[in-house]
């Protein structure tokens, strides 16, 4: 695996981030097209955003983007490691790095949110030393979608879903 570090994007490795971007999307069970794909890399190297190339011993590993909300703090928006480098800690080192460069801005705080179902990455951010919020997004939609399973939270059970992309 080698040394893990994260660059800023700077255009020179388009191919292959919007590649990884499509690859993020299908993780989370949508299907996006390379149109879909360009949008979120306009968006997420805009003002607000930065955009980071995960290397692994000098080699493109995914990718790691930031956003900043305001305040004392930044988000860890979308992280993602190529599916055949998983389980290597190259993702929570990358987080690491990410983290410290926010501590050298003076920030204090790194929010995330994570879907309930992602267990192996909420298993990755409490060993980071995240914290819970106890806070929930929940959505509404029109478009039909697949039922993953249920949840029950303080007392009310919900249904867990995924696009259906069929």
């Amino acid at each position: 695996m080698g040394e893990i570090e994260i660059r800023p994007y700077d255009g020179g490795c388009k191919a292959e981030m919007l590649s990884d971007i499509a690859a993020f999307w299908a993780a989370h069970y949508l299907t996006v097209t390379l149109e879909d794909s360009e949008g979120d890399l306009k968006a997420w190297t805009a003002e607000g955003h930065e955009l980071y190339v995960i290397l692994a011993g000098g080699k493109e590993a995914g990718f790691l983007h930031m956003g900043s909300r305001g305040g004392a703090c930044d988000w860890l928006e979308d992280v993602f490691v190529r599916e055949e480098l998983r389980g290597q800690g190259i993702g929570g080192r990358a987080i690491e790095l990410a983290w410290e460069m926010l501590r050298e801005k003076g920030l204090e705080t790194m929010y995330l949110e994570v879907v309930p179902a992602n267990e192996a990455a909420i298993r990755l951010y409490h060993k980071l030393g995240f914290t819970n919020l106890n806070t929930l997004t929940l959505s509404r939609s029109v478009k039909k979608k697949a039922q993953l399973g249920t949840e029950t939270i303080g007392g009310l059970t919900f249904r867990t879903y995924r696009p259906n992309n069929g």
